[in-house]
């Protein structure tokens, strides 16, 4: 008995039975699994695209590939596959059916329910049209066609949160330098303020443009009464009342000039309008750089913001899930070849092997 066992496995007439088992469960058993399948491509609504990166005809920017990539990872998760349980109860579509990976998995156990949900999912991103095909297989034309219709909803879902999670964030920095923009121009201002009360001077630089126009009609006068009296000692006598009085107006006015020339310049940092106009030019100087910071972050928090609130990003169905009529599996001819393929092949591995080992022995 023990030796006809073994005639027989080492007869080919296995390979045949193996290969008859094949094709009745394939063609007779075997749950028919048909298949929905999704075309999509994702595009940015932001104006400012490279537009040197465009893909033809669709407009696909070069970023929508790290964008699909992210997806197709996305769609293989196991957060993918708690929304589709929790969205339209996946597992009962796959529960009680005929399939043989089904007989080597328990999809109450996580870890094999997202295998074999993984091994329902087919996704190839296409390198020349920047596209991403998701094909997805059920046990029933509807199921397939559900499946991918939520897998599109959440896609579309996913890809927005992307994008408005990363404008978020840039709200939010942007947001904090706003807020030390409008610290450092308050402060400035402040600043400012406190210099021109302790000075008691709106606008030194003013002020010293307008003692410098001061100084300078002095010495207009001067000059004129110096020619003026230089006529007159010409023909009058020094100490005549008109010459007499013309220099005590000469005088005067020199005296004048010195004060108007103290007041603008001196070595004394106290409060001459020189140094005062230079703190003053400082001061104004920071107040300009602040004010154009505080523009600028106000301008980016208000970019920011609007971004925050729209749609950067939109997924493009470049062609919907439909209801399949023909099932892609089992394929009969197809699948018991391979079968028949396969154990051939193994057997002529133990056939070589046994024949080897029988040699030997003798």
């Amino acid at each position: 008995m023990k030796k006809r066992i073994i005639k027989f496995i080492t007869s080919f007439k296995i390979i045949l039975l193996l290969s008859l088992i094949s094709l009745i469960y394939f063609a007779l058993l075997a749950s028919p699994r048909y298949e929905s399948t999704a075309i999509l491509g994702v595009k940015s609504t932001s104006t400012s695209t490279d537009t040197s990166s465009l893909i033809p005809i669709i407009g696909l920017t070069s970023s929508s590939k790290e964008d699909l990539m992210y997806l197709k990872e996305y769609i293989n998760s196991y957060d993918m596959l708690i929304i589709l349980q929790k969205d339209i109860d996946i597992k009962s579509m796959y529960k009680g059916k005929i399939d043989y990976e089904l007989l080597l998995k328990d999809l109450d156990i996580k870890e094999d329910f997202l295998k074999y949900y993984q091994s329902r999912i087919k996704i190839v991103y296409d390198d020349l049209t920047g596209l991403l095909s998701v094909s997805v297989s059920a046990f029933n034309p509807e199921d397939a066609k559900k499946i991918a219709d939520t897998i599109l909803k959440e896609s579309e879902n996913f890809i927005n949160e992307i994008s408005h999670k990363i404008a978020r964030e840039q709200m939010s920095f942007a947001k904090e330098e706003l807020e030390k923009a409008s610290l450092e121009l308050s402060n400035i201002q402040k600043e400012i303020n406190e210099f021109q009360n302790s000075n008691s001077m709106l606008d030194p630089i003013t002020q010293a443009k307008t003692q410098s126009a001061i100084k300078t009609q002095i010495e207009e006068k001067i000059i004129a009464k110096e020619v003026e009296l230089a006529t007159l000692n010409s023909y009058l006598n020094a100490n005549t009342p008109q010459v007499k009085a013309l220099k005590s107006e000469i005088k005067a006015l020199k005296s004048q000039l010195k004060k108007e020339s103290d007041k603008l310049t001196s070595k004394d940092k106290n409060d001459k309008l020189n140094y005062l106009a230079i703190d003053f030019s400082n001061l104004s100087f920071k107040l300009k750089f602040a004010e154009d910071a505080y523009k600028l972050a106000l301008a980016s928090y208000e970019k920011s913001r609007l971004e925050a609130n729209k749609k950067l990003k939109q997924v493009i169905i470049i062609s919907s899930p439909i209801l399949s009529e023909i099932a892609v599996y089992p394929n009969v001819i197809y699948d018991v070849f391979s079968v028949f393929f396969i154990l051939t092949l193994i057997f002529g591995i133990i056939k070589f092997t046994y024949s080897i080992v029988e040699e030997h022995r003798y």
